[in-house]
């Protein structure tokens, strides 16, 4: 399916478009199954996001909303780089949400590989039906690196080729800082999703941004193997 492209001037622009979107989703979620499950991204770009949501709501009432991550550092929770942290300062700390309703990733758990299971227990628990394998998130917000990965799926990971787990354990990337070992959604879990949006600040990405715009996947850039059945929806900032 091809690409649902949307290239704005700045960042700005880009994050008034996003706002609408995710506010959309949240609306159209809670009137058919009653919330609205968001996984949230890392990186600098969802910020000014994050600070809209904080400021002017979903359009739907807090409590209906379930809060995850699609992947983490695993670094503790008030380390400068966890994301959870940064998001934690950015937005909970500005909302009325139930604490239940945000759900970070056990970074505390040790070995990696069980704090990406008791993390897919979790999103199975709160998401999953009997008549669907894979648990769907109501919408999936991703971003892309210069290297062309996404969420924690980096470029020769052997996370890219997960057909089981839904949350796994990625060794610490050769291609992006910090190189720490991370947790991350794969592609499973992913491509389940009603609606995945990529939101991408361009700049130094041009030559990954393309192919993953192409429509063709490519393992040497994982963000264009991301293919839900909905489609993806790109919120480009060129400048």
């Amino acid at each position: 399916m091809t690409p649902r492209v949307r290239r704005f001037t700045d960042l700005a622009a880009l994050t008034e478009a996003a706002f609408a979107f995710v506010a959309e989703r949240a609306i159209e979620a809670v009137a058919a199954r009653g919330r609205f499950s968001l996984a949230l991204s890392g990186g600098s770009t969802p910020l000014p996001l994050y600070a809209a949501l904080a400021e002017r709501g979903l359009g739907i009432a807090w409590d209906d909303a379930l809060l995850f991550f699609g992947d983490e550092r695993l670094v503790p929770w008030d380390d400068p780089e966890n994301t959870f942290g940064v998001v934690r300062r950015v937005l909970f700390d500005k909302i009325a949400v139930p604490a239940a309703n945000i759900r970070p990733m056990p970074v505390q758990l040790t070995p990696p590989e069980a704090a990406g299971a008791a993390y897919e227990a979790e999103v199975r628990a709160a998401l999953g039906r009997p008549d669907e394998a894979v648990p769907r998130f109501d919408l999936i917000l991703l971003g892309m690196g210069p290297d062309g990965h996404t969420a924690s799926l980096f470029p020769g990971s052997p996370v890219l080729g997960e057909t089981k787990r839904l949350v796994a354990a990625a060794p610490p990337p050769t291609t992006a800082k910090p190189a720490v070992a991370r947790l991350t959604f794969t592609l499973p879990l992913l491509d389940a999703a009603r609606r995945v949006a990529f939101l991408v600040a361009a700049k130094g990405k041009q030559a990954p941004l393309a192919k993953a715009l192409a429509g063709v996947p490519d393992p040497a850039v994982p963000a264009s193997l991301v293919r839900p059945e909905s489609g993806v929806d790109w919120f480009v900032a060129e400048g």
